[in-house]
Parts: structure tokens; C-alpha cells; sequence
């Protein structure tokens, strides 16, 4: 699994035969790591500089340490973007609206990949949360609903790479889009206007209507950039 380091950086050439191990899927996800010793003996490092690469692998989210039990290939590899990219864009909280935009690039991209992907079953589930959605009056069940329907769209868009930088970015403005919620909430034609895109989105996805599918997505991100806009302005 693991060979002698050659001249390279140790770090770098601890890092990357770990990475390709992944690649070539001799480290699976939920995989045990040999031990330090073993890694650190096979590639005639030493074992803190094991350790070092493993400690970073972790913070990315990629390694998982368990106290007394070793270190394992998270479990969840499809989502471990979503850590690293959470603190980049945490940096760059000061400019709510960009986010909102790459957020709504992401969206429109997710709803074409669910109208051409959308199953029975993937049918079935986005129209129960819309029932329940159109159903409730309770703000914050709305607000959470909101969100599941959004999730579920991009699940069924089936892109790893997608899913995870879109929850990252959902994760640093949720509480902008539910504050931005809450200013609709104020404007009630504005509230049926944001049902009616949620209804009109879900069934272009239904129906497998990509161009549809698209066009309600942007709008949909359109009207919550200008709530956005607005708030910021009477600030």
C-alpha cells in the first residue's frame, strides 16, 4: 500500500500516497489506516510526520481519529468538501449578496441535473415537502422546509462535487435567507409569490422539464437576491 519516500518533500509524499490510495480505492471509505508505525516504517518517515499529515487530513475532514481505536477514511466522502469550503467562505462573510450568487449558480445548475434524474420516488418525496410546506403556517417549520426541499433537489441531482459546495454555502447564509424569509413574511403577496416558484420548480422537475426546471430556479434565486438587497438598503 505504501512505499519509501523518495527526494520529495515528506509531507507532500506522505500526503500524496495516502490520496492515491483513495483514488485507486485500496483506502475505502469507512477503511482502517494501518498504524502510525506501519506508515511510517514503509515509507522511512518518521512517525511524527505521520502524524502531522494525518492531523491535516482530519481537519479537512477526510481522516477520522478515534481515541485508543486508530485512524479510519471517513465514512462520507462524497461530503467532505463541505468542512474546508465552510471556512473559506466563513472568510468571506462580509459579502452576503457574491454568496447568494454563487448559491443561485449552484441551484440552477442542481434543478437542470434533478428535472433530467428525478425517479417516482424522488417525485413522490419533493411533493410531500411541498404539501407540507403549503400546509403550515408556523414561520420557522416553513423556514426548515424550505430548506429540506432545496436539499432534496440537489441530492437528486446526484453530483457530490455540487451538493458539497452548495451546503457549505448554504451553512454561512442560512441565517440570511431566513431573515431574508422573515422580510417576505412582511410583504404577503410576496410570500404566495415564493410558494408559487416552489410549486412551479417542483413540477418541471416532475415532469423532467431541464429548460423549465432552470428558468424557475433562477427566478426563484432572483427574488431572494432582491429581499437581500432590500434589507441591506434599509439597514
Amino acid at each position: 500500500m505504501f512505499r519509501e519516500i523518495g527526494e520529495e518533500r515528506t509531507f507532500n509524499g506522505i500526503l500524496k500516497q495516502i490520496i492515491e490510495n483513495i483514488q485507486k480505492g485500496t483506502l475505502k471509505a469507512g477503511a482502517a489506516l494501518p498504524a502510525e508505525r506501519v506508515m511510517a516504517e514503509a515509507m522511512g518517515v518518521s512517525r511524527s510526520a505521520v502524524r502531522e499529515v494525518l492531523r491535516a487530513l482530519e481537519l479537512l475532514g477526510i481522516v477520522e481519529s478515534v481515541p485508543g481505536g486508530g485512524n479510519y477514511i471517513t465514512s462520507d466522502l462524497d461530503n467532505w468538501l463541505i468542512g474546508p469550503l465552510s471556512i473559506l467562505f466563513q472568510l468571506n462573510n462580509s459579502y452576503p449578496i457574491q454568496n447568494q450568487q454563487l448559491r443561485a449558480a449552484l441551484e440552477r445548475e442542481c434543478a437542470v441535473l434533478a428535472a433530467k434524474k428525478c425517479t417516482p420516488l424522488d417525485a413522490a418525496e419533493l411533493l410531500i415537502i411541498l404539501t407540507r410546506l403549503d400546509g403550515s403556517e408556523d414561520e420557522k417549520t416553513r423556514g426548515d422546509l424550505d430548506k429540506e426541499l432545496h436539499h432534496k433537489i440537489a441530492k437528486i441531482a446526484d453530483n457530490p462535487m455540487l451538493y458539497s459546495v452548495l451546503s457549505a454555502a448554504d451553512q454561512l447564509i442560512e441565517s440570511s435567507i431566513f431573515g431574508t424569509r422573515d422580510y417576505i413574511m412582511l410583504k404577503n403577496q410576496s410570500v404566495k409569490d415564493v410558494d408559487d416558484q416552489h410549486r412551479r420548480l417542483v413540477h418541471a422537475i416532475i415532469n423532467g422539464d431541464a429548460k423549465e426546471a432552470e428558468h424557475c430556479m433562477s427566478e426563484h434565486m432572483q427574488t431572494i437576491e432582491k429581499y437581500m438587497l432590500e434589507m441591506q438598503k434599509e439597514r
